[in-house]
């Protein structure tokens, strides 16, 4: 202790500097000392402890490419999310879609008019739309250049076809028009797309045909020749006979050409009034060829139906229909 004169205090001596170091320091020290015990008792017995980074981090793409695929290569209860594009191109190539969705493509439908013939076509083979008809038994005609045709053995050539065909109640003998339907079936089937044709069966009135509604000149197209041919097959023979009308009336179309056949005895002959009237209305124009159904030999030869063939620039046969037993017929 120092007595400090004057004051009546007595002060204690002061430390020396390297004792406070030295109490400081070891303070410091053992404050180490516990920390490292903690971090000894967390990490374990093995020294395995948890250590863990601290700072920032910068996301780059590649980064957010990495995360994305370890999150794909990562189990997940949730269903990932579909593509609404990728389902549906999905739902395209299941079996159900695809037989709905295989149409077979489509045509447009034809009726009238010229059009390309399809050898592939039922309509190319207009026999196979009606089976059971003798049409299958027809041979092609032999020797027919472009644009022409034949009606029961009369050869010809043009654009316009009219056929006028008797259907008088005689015709049923011997079939006789049966065998005219199937020889008027397979002419048609000889004309192309670049031509045209009409078909007149009469007795006392006479009929044309429609197609699409019309009684006009029809081009030849497969489909018009197979419809025609239906209606053709309908026809029966039945009543009596007049001819002058329908004659008229394939005059009135301006054909190139005129098949007219008939069974009329030669004896009922036209009247003469009628046929100077067919000539002045013909002009020249149009060629008549002529056919005459009979039974047995042609004994008559001066008749109406000649007759009308020479004035017009036609051609005339006659056809024994007892021989037609062995020809085809359309039925």
């Amino acid at each position: 202790m120092t007595n400090v004169p004057g004051s009546g205090v007595v002060r204690g001596q002061a430390l020396p500097g390297w004792i406070a170091s030295i109490a400081i320091h070891l303070l410091f020290l053992s404050a180490c000392a516990i920390g490292l015990q903690s971090c000894q008792e967390t990490a374990g017995e093995d020294g395995a402890g948890e250590f863990r980074d601290v700072g920032l981090v910068v996301k780059s793409k590649t980064a957010n490419s990495a995360e994305a695929e370890k999150d794909t290569a990562t189990p997940s209860t949730t269903p990932p999310q579909e593509n609404p594009a990728t389902a549906e191109a999905k739902d395209r190539t299941s079996p159900t879609v695809d037989a709905l969705l295989n149409l077979p493509e489509a045509v447009s439908p034809q009726i009238l008019g010229p059009g390309a013939r399809t050898p592939s076509s039922p309509l190319a083979n207009p026999s196979q739309l009606l089976p059971g008809t003798a049409v299958k038994r027809i041979q092609p005609l032999a020797g027919l250049k472009k644009g022409e045709t034949q009606f029961l053995g009369i050869r010809d050539q043009g654009t316009r076809f009219v056929y006028v065909l008797d259907r008088s109640g005689s015709m049923d003998q011997e079939h006789a028009l049966e065998v005219a339907k199937a020889e008027l079936v397979t002419s048609l089937q000889h004309l192309d797309e670049t031509q045209q044709f009409q078909v007149i069966f009469y007795n006392v009135q006479h009929r044309l045909l429609t197609l699409g509604g019309r009684e006009t000149l029809h081009r030849a197209t497969d489909i018009n020749k197979t419809l025609a041919r239906q209606q053709i097959a309908r026809v029966t023979p039945d009543g009596g006979t007049f001819h002058y009308p329908a004659l008229a009336k394939a005059l009135s179309f301006e054909p190139e050409v005129i098949y007219f056949l008939t069974d009329a005895d030669a004896n009922s002959a036209i009247h003469p009034g009628d046929m100077e009237r067919l000539l002045r209305r013909n002009r020249g124009r149009t060629r008549i060829h002529t056919i005459k159904f009979g039974l047995g030999a042609e004994l008559t030869t001066n008749h109406y139906v000649k007759k009308l063939a020479l004035q017009n620039g036609g051609r005339y046969r006659y056809r024994d229909i007892k021989t037609f037993s062995s020809l085809p017929r359309l039925r």
